[in-house]
């Protein structure tokens, strides 16, 4: 088969289809990988796959997202958010279409695999008239995000004859069942395994140095999105706890970090490396941070925004499983995320709920399963649909 994966705008978003991607490609399968941002091709041939540039180089983000260069104000209420987000995605992926058709042209995929918010893919696929997979990235409902896309992509839609996004032909989930949603819908369950890019490691990346252990990361996008403060104010909280404390970040961001709180160990680590090492990650919700602390069975702090529906949605619902402590940002202050470490590392309970979480991820069908479903579904595809 020849797969394309629409891949998404962040390096998490990249990294969580390197486990299929792999699987299909060790299957013997083509996979070529895409983004709607330029700046994510070094992300996806660091990651090891070849990447198809379908985006403006000088046309950066903000100026598909307001041709005018007025950003729109952000809505007060979370959920509204959720859905103005929807509609800069879907902007984002519709001016990829042509440069997808273009290289659908020249490569005739057999099918197109995107991932929740890369709404670029169910349209190519649609034009194309081959299947399409759609792939969880967290344990997030995209409901609300999707209606957003729905209305921005209206004549895009239309001009297929459609009136809502199309629906996949497979919904790869990668919740553990125990967090699924009830009116959750039908799925083909994978296994998470983290896709993260790698380094050459030092001793401390994966050894502990104390008799506890606490990380703290905030993303990929630090310096990207200036939370370097942020991080740091966080980061200056978690000192006050009784443990070594690690923040994984890019090695700019690591330099400054380290200038301005001391006795911290900082540098860019794997996240699949450091998270197996720690007691307690704390971090600000981030979908692929949370699904690789839980494979490993770590317990987590959680810091949404409030502001963010996404995020707070799915706090609450791990933090209902007793393997999570949510704290909003105004929260979290020293005392209060000292208290919240110390009672993770004492209180056995917390650790035995993220070790249930992480037996629930190990039991599901791997990614070389999952491929082999993807070959049915080309393979059984009507004929008047393939490209």
């Amino acid at each position: 088969m020849k797969v394309i994966v629409c891949a998404g705008p962040s390096p998490s978003t990249v990294f969580s289809h390197v486990p299929l991607g792999a699987a299909l490609r060790d299957a013997g399968h083509q996979v070529m990988m895409t983004s709607c941002l330029e700046e994510m091709v070094p992300t996806i041939v660091g990651v090891g796959f070849p990447a198809v540039p379908i985006t403006d180089p000088d046309l950066p983000a903000e100026k598909i997202i307001s041709p005018d260069g007025k950003m729109p104000q952000i809505p007060d209420v979370p959920i509204e958010r959720e859905r103005l987000t929807g509609r800069w995605y879907a902007r984002l992926e519709a001016v990829t279409l042509d440069a997808l058709l273009a290289f659908a042209e020249d490569w005739r995929p057999d099918v197109v695999v995107g991932g929740v918010n890369a709404y670029a893919a169910p349209l190519l696929a649609t034009r194309l008239g081959v299947p399409y997979v759609r792939h969880a990235w967290d344990i997030n409902d995209a409901s609300e995000m999707d209606r957003g896309a729905t209305e921005e992509l209206g004549e895009r839609l239309a001009e297929l004859g459609l009136d809502g996004l199309p629906e996949p032909d497979m919904m790869i989930e990668i919740t553990p069942p125990s967090l699924l949603l009830p009116d959750a819908a039908p799925a083909q369950m994978m296994r998470w395994i983290p896709g993260n890019s790698q380094c050459r490691l030092e001793p401390w990346m994966y050894t502990r140095g104390a008799d506890a252990r606490v990380g703290v990361t905030i993303g990929t996008g630090v310096m990207r999105h200036n939370e370097l403060d942020f991080l740091q104010q966080i980061v200056e909280n978690v000192t006050a706890v009784d443990a070594e404390v690690v923040v994984p970040v890019q090695n700019e961001a690591a330099t400054l970090l380290s200038e301005r709180v001391s006795g911290i160990r900082t540098g860019w680590i794997p996240l699949d490396i450091l998270a197996p090492t720690c007691d307690v990650l704390v971090h600000q919700t981030g979908g692929s941070t949370m699904m690789t602390a839980l494979s490993f069975g770590v317990p987590q702090i959680l810091i949404p925004d409030p502001g963010m529906w996404r995020q707070t949605e799915m706090a609450n619902r791990l933090a209902a499983t007793g393997a999570a402590i949510v704290l909003t940002p105004e929260e979290a202050t020293s005392d209060a995320i000292a208290k919240s470490c110390q009672e993770m590392i004492s209180n056995p309970s917390y650790a035995a709920a993220a070790a249930e979480l992480a037996r629930e991820i190990a039991a599901l069908p791997l990614p070389s399963e999952v491929a082999r479903h993807i070959e049915r579904l080309v393979r059984d595809a009507p004929r008047g649909r393939r490209a």
